[in-house]
């Protein structure tokens, strides 16, 4: 057994279903939430329901998959060795691009920390910069040292929105959840679809756990039932929420949760579910993206695609210079006085899009392990996954396509900067590796050998 298998503790089914839940709510109840409300108004809960909808037939290629070969890092091992590496270069992109999100966490904690501490206001960028390092830190522990905190959390998270629902609901104003006032204020289909691309987006953060596939104890099956538990769980949430928020919103735009709250929680509670549901989601959401970030970094990496000294990992099994990468970035993000809708939106665009090559691995694995297939984790309908993977596929590239025209000029900039940037370090890194006397392109299409072996013992059984 090897010194890093000795050292890191396996996560559990509670712990990825938790971490999950954790993932998703931190993002999508208390940041996205009021930023589809003040878009679509009341049409944010068939946004919801839409982006449920899709966001269940886009998880079911990563289910079917992870119920075959689950492994570590399998956005950029699927799409390299399964289809093509230019798609797992792709990927690697959506981790480099990643730290947008982990930005707006740092932002959506500093606009919450202000509301508990009032005299901190106008220091939002200084306080989210510290929270990243801090979280940086906890990072650099690896995923085990944070589930353990992040299980406590995501049931202190679970209880604050349920007091926020619970009391909320008899001050719902019925009249505030009439559709028609929204489809005749201006609404268009562009808007909409946006606006349904940032919940897929935020609903999609369970994905984040089939990325550490190696540190949990069954793997087989329990990143498959998180796929599907964790953000059905988090949709009925979404509903509730959505609903008391539009019910009990005032007049102007929703700035946040805890304006809302305000309105029908006394001090005492009202503190419980800032600390409790804003703050603890976006807690246990933040350590999660970040090694999903550092993992998709992290195989490509062990892959050659980055230099040697990338991939090294330190005794709890994460990069210190992936780490460092990462929270830099998101610093940098923090410090330019970007806004949560500036920073999602380049997330959610950049997820959607790295969705497209994603939906079609169903197709290629059942191809190439035709016996693993036979011997999955969790029994699934297999026409069934053909049908949402193609019906995600094509969702994807229509949303892809929509949130690229909703960026702002200085997301845009950012985004293509990074993909122009990219596209030049991977060429010259293919130059690099074949001037040393090997080639990058022929070692990533090369067949990934733990795949190879788990199909020769179920061609065997």
């Amino acid at each position: 057994m090897s010194k890093r298998q000795e050292t890191v503790k396996k996560i559990g089914l509670f712990g990825c279903v938790a971490n999950g839940i954790g993932a998703i709510i931190g993002s999508g109840i208390f940041g996205a939430l009021p930023e589809g409300i003040n878009s679509v108004g009341a049409m944010v809960i068939p946004a919801l329901i839409a982006a449920a909808i899709y966001t269940i037939a886009n998880m079911f290629p990563n289910v079917y998959a992870s119920s075959v070969i689950p492994t570590s890092g399998s956005f950029f091992l699927y799409s390299t060795k399964l289809m093509h590496p230019f798609f797992g270069l792709w990927m690697t992109l959506q981790g480099i691009l990643q730290p947008a999100l982990i930005a707006t966490f740092a932002v959506m904690f500093a606009e919450y920390f202000v509301v508990l501490f009032p005299a901190m206001a106008g220091h939002e960028i200084a306080i989210g910069i510290i929270m990243l390092i801090i979280f940086g830190i906890l990072a650099w522990l690896g995923n085990h040292t944070f589930a353990s905190v992040n299980n406590i959390m995501v049931l202190v998270m679970l209880c604050a929105i349920a007091v926020y629902v619970f009391i909320g609901i008899p001050n719902i104003d019925m009249s505030q959840l009439s559709l028609t006032e929204s489809l005749g204020s201006g609404l268009t289909l562009t808007s909409f679809s946006a606006t349904v691309g940032l919940f897929t987006s935020t609903l999609s953060g369970a994905g984040s756990v089939s990325q550490i596939a190696d540190d949990t104890k069954n793997p087989r099956r329990d990143i498959p039932l998180t796929l599907i538990l964790a953000p059905t769980i988090v949709c009925i949430i979404y509903m509730l929420m959505a609903v008391v928020t539009l019910g009990c919103m005032p007049g102007a735009e929703v700035a946040n949760l805890a304006d809302v709250g305000g309105r029908f929680l006394g001090s005492g509670l009202l503190t419980f579910f800032i600390v409790g549901g804003p703050i603890c989601g976006i807690l246990t959401s933040i350590v999660p993206v970040i090694m999903l970030s550092c993992a998709l970094i992290q195989v490509s990496a062990d892959h050659r695609v980055f230099p040697e000294i990338v991939a090294r990992r330190n005794r709890y099994g994460v990069s210190t210079v992936i780490l460092v990468f990462v929270i830099g970035f998101s610093v940098f993000l923090v410090g330019t006085g970007s806004s949560f809708g500036e920073l999602m939106t380049i997330f959610s665009f950049v997820n959607t899009a790295c969705a497209v090559p994603t939906c079609l691995v169903p197709f290629f694995l059942r191809k190439r392990y035709p016996n693993a297939c036979r011997h999955t984790g969790l029994k699934l309908n297999v026409p069934l996954v053909y049908v949402l993977s193609i019906f995600a596929l094509v969702v994807s590239v229509y949303l892809a396509i929509t949130m690229f025209m909703e960026l702002e000029i200085l997301s845009w900039i950012i985004v293509i900067a990074t993909v122009v940037i990219s596209a030049i370090y991977f060429a010259g890194r293919m130059v690099y590796v074949r001037s040393k006397g090997g080639d990058l392109m022929a070692e990533l299409k090369a067949p990934y050998a733990p795949w190879e072996e788990r199909e020769a013992q179920c061609a065997k059984s």
